[in-house]
């Protein structure tokens, strides 16, 4: 057993030493004479026996790496330095996040693999890469960390998992789990790999907002039976691993995926596609796959584009307005083609229909705008714009949804207020990324706080100037819902001061009134 002393180090005071190596010894304490040591800016002392760190070690102001690991730790001090930005920790002992590693305001890495933790606690404010594989985690709930870039919580016992506004976030990777719902996640804006292999997982709701910049999705060893046709909306997907699930059919519409080099599908029941086909790999797969697209399906990204100069102000905003004007040319949807509008805004236009050329644009229309017209119905087409994250429907005459709406599963923010609804359409309750529902200044006499609850995404609800008797409790209970407008509605119960006072005091209050089960 050996331990650094100030007798054996004497030469510190001589020749200032910014980096100590002392990794793979049999070290088992650390003196507090190493706060003599204040121009270390990295010191290492993995693979030896240390139980302890002295609290001196936080008078160490310039240190910017700490490597512990392997070691028979189970707690730091109280404080560290402030300048660390990178902390290996794993192969240790600890049961709990330590609590001085929420206060280092520039740590960048934190790795604690193979420990034994519980949970995580509060993590730093510029935290980028958070590495927790191995360890006793039941819950991962990330939300609002501005800088994480990558998490991967590999092989814990992992149960509820929830991720959002982490504008940063690049890799996420909670493999080898027991995860059976994965929330859907939102706000991830670069996303691009999502690892969730070998979990309990029954279903893909949880990439549906994050489809556009997805590369890598690993899906393997889960319980999934079924992907969906908007599959498709995933243009940037270069892997798609769903090994070893209970897939009984492929969606044709994977063979139109472009980028789509490595297709993972062995190991499913699938009844149409012989094994030696799947045993040839993804080319062989995808040759298969086309042979069984209806020529709809063909379709799918668009209509082909036709052979003109691009408009330049067009090709630049991805944006065409045409608000109040009456009559549409074929030139000006050939440009919408050729410049892959991603906003449409067509309002104050007299619509009563919605022209076919909409529904050509499906492969790139991300946000339409209908408001102020006269549609009194939708079309059934309307569902194969699926990579709608905007529909404003604003002031018209509808009275229902079709139900090929519950296709629009990127869709995020819908405006249904000012028309004609007795209720909230059925076909909402299955789109698990709307985030923000306006329906106010409608017919509605009744909601369904139990069908509401599964829209796991929504977070402001507008129900407004409605015929509402009747306000359940159980509206509280929508688990992300942080905006709720009720005012002029006939109930009257809670009271006028109460919904005076916003949002955050009616759900409080409703909350108090849910009847105890």
């Amino acid at each position: 057993r050996v331990a650094i002393t100030a007798g054996d180090l004497k030469w510190w005071e001589t020749e200032p030493i910014a980096k100590l190596y002392l990794c793979s010894n049999k070290i088992s304490m650390i003196t507090p004479a190493i706060a003599g040591l204040n121009s270390l800016t990295l010191l290492d002392l993995r693979d030896n026996q240390i139980e302890s760190v002295p609290d001196e070690l936080s008078q160490l102001e310039v240190l910017v790496r700490l490597e512990l690991s392997h070691n028979k730790l189970t707690s730091l001090p109280n404080t560290l330095g402030q300048a660390l930005q990178h902390i290996s920790l794993n192969n240790n002992n600890f049961e709990v996040m330590p609590p001085a590693i929420s206060g280092l305001r520039a740590l960048q890495t934190l790795d604690m693999r193979e420990n034994r933790l519980t949970g995580l606690g509060e993590l730093p404010c510029c935290l980028q890469s958070l590495v927790v594989d191995d360890n006793k985690l039941t819950t991962l709930h990330l939300e609002n960390h501005q800088s994480l870039t990558a998490v991967t919580a590999t092989n814990n016992v992992i149960t509820s998992c929830r991720v959002g506004n982490l504008p940063l976030l690049k890799v996420l990777s909670v493999r080898v789990n027991k995860i059976e719902f994965l929330e859907p996640i939102i706000n991830c804006p670069v996303l691009g790999e999502i690892l969730v292999g070998k979990n309990l997982i029954n279903n893909l709701d949880f990439v549906v907002s994050c489809a556009d910049t997805l590369t890598v999705l690993d899906c393997s060893d889960n319980k999934i039976s079924v992907l969906p046709e908007s599959i498709i909306s995933m243009s940037k997907l270069k892997r798609l691993d769903v090994s070893n699930n209970d897939l009984n059919n492929l969606p044709p519409q994977l063979a139109l995926m472009d980028d789509l080099n490595s297709l993972a599908v062995e190991g499913n029941p699938l009844r149409a596609i012989r094994r030696e086909i799947i045993a040839k790999g993804t080319v062989a797969i995808k040759e298969y796959l086309q042979l069984k697209l209806s020529p709809e399906d063909v379709e799918v990204s668009g209509p082909t584009i036709p052979d003109i100069q691009p408009d330049e102000i067009m090709l630049q905003t991805k944006t065409l307005e045409v608000d109040r004007k009456t009559t549409f040319s074929d030139e000006l949807w050939d440009q919408a083609l050729v410049c892959g509008i991603v906003r449409l805004s067509m309002q104050h236009c007299g619509l009563t229909v919605i022209p076919e050329q909409v529904v050509n644009l499906r492969g790139c229309l991300q946000e339409l705008e209908l408001g102020s017209n006269n549609l009194h119905q939708l079309p059934p087409e309307i569902g194969k714009l699926v990579k709608l994250r905007k529909l404003n429907l604003l002031n018209n005459n509808l009275k229902e949804l079709p139900a090929e709406c519950s296709s629009l599963v990127a869709l995020e923010d819908l405006n249904l207020g000012q028309n004609k609804f007795e209720e909230i359409p059925e076909c909402l309750y299955s789109l698990p990324a709307v985030c923000n529902l306006i329906i106010s200044n409608n017919q509605i006499k009744s909601v369904e706080p139990a069908k509401l609850r599964t829209m796991t995404s929504l977070v402001c609800l507008d129900l407004e100037n409605n015929n509402l008797g009747r306000l359940p409790p159980e509206l509280s209970l929508i688990p992300n819902l942080r905006t709720l407008l009720v005012l002029g509605n006939r109930f009257k119960i809670p009271r006028a001061d109460v919904l005076a006072k916003g949002s955050a005091e009616v759900l409080a209050w409703l909350k108090n009134k849910v009847p105890q089960s």
